[in-house]
């Protein structure tokens, strides 16, 4: 490297130059990193501590939220006591509407009783479960899809609603009453307005048929668990089947709902 041979050139003037620069490069590294961290955070959740009570809130919250189908594109979600809000695949991070995940998640809000699980991980061809066991690569393929669907959804509400998860926080559960394995979303899913003719009351009301009184009580109060005067289909439909298989009065469907 040449030396600076110009004998009016001051080498504080030098040093100055290099410093603001130091600065200005810094300065530039620390609000990279910082966007870097928001983007990070907002995709896999707060690191934070949650408190169990902190913990219970939120799950309060997502539990009384309200999402349903409405097209291809669009689904509906509705806050307690709001009215539903109409949202696009792209305004809930999906690049298009045929994406795999994206029709996941469509054809979940569109299936009643709403609730999803990807059949057995490993096959056997020669029948014997002790040895050669294979995977079903359809499966992992499912559960990466959920992943994918679950981490949208996520940055979507702290987006849209300023909500905070824990790390790792996963939007669906085990359902209650369902088949082994088989899961459901925490929040409330229910069929559109709009969808009054395209599932019928007798397919909504198949899963709760071959439930005993017991059970058939126990997912009916777990249905209920809005404030809402307009009962969700699913609910309606459940104790349609109380009342005809189990003979329930207006009295008794009032002290199971009000319980």
């Amino acid at each position: 490297m040449k030396a600076f041979s110009d004998p009016n050139f001051d080498h504080n003037d030098l040093a100055n130059l290099l410093s603001k620069n130091i600065e200005a490069l810094r300065n530039i590294i620390s609000i990279e990193n910082l966007e870097d961290t928001k983007y990070f955070n907002s995709q896999q959740g707060s690191d934070r501590k949650f408190s169990p009570e902190a913990i219970r809130i939120l799950e309060d919250k997502v539990s009384r939220l309200k999402i349903s189908f409405e097209n291809d594109s669009t689904i509906l979600i509705e806050l307690p006591k709001r009215k539903p809000v109409e949202y696009k695949y792209s305004e809930l991070g999906f690049r298009s509407n045929e994406t795999k995940t994206w029709k996941m998640f469509i054809n979940i809000l569109s299936s009643a009783p709403y609730t999803f699980e990807f059949g057995t991980a490993y096959f056997y061809p020669d029948k014997n479960k002790s040895t050669n066991r294979q995977k079903i690569r359809e499966y992992d393929a499912k559960w990466k899809l959920l992943d994918e669907l679950n981490k949208k959804l996520l940055a979507f509400f702290r987006n849209e609603f300023a909500w905070e998860f824990p790390h790792g926080y996963k939007l669906y559960d085990y359902a209650t009453l369902g088949k082994n394995g088989e899961r459901r979303f925490k929040f409330i899913v229910q069929p559109s307005p709009s969808l009054d003719h395209k599932v019928s009351f007798s397919e909504i009301e198949k899963p709760f048929l071959s439930l005993d009184e017991n059970e058939l009580i126990i997912k009916i109060r777990q249905l209920n668990i809005d404030d809402s005067n307009e009962l969700p289909e699913v609910l309606v439909a459940a104790i349609n089947v109380g009342v005809e298989s189990f003979e329930w009065d207006e009295k008794k469907v009032l002290k199971i709902i009000k319980h």
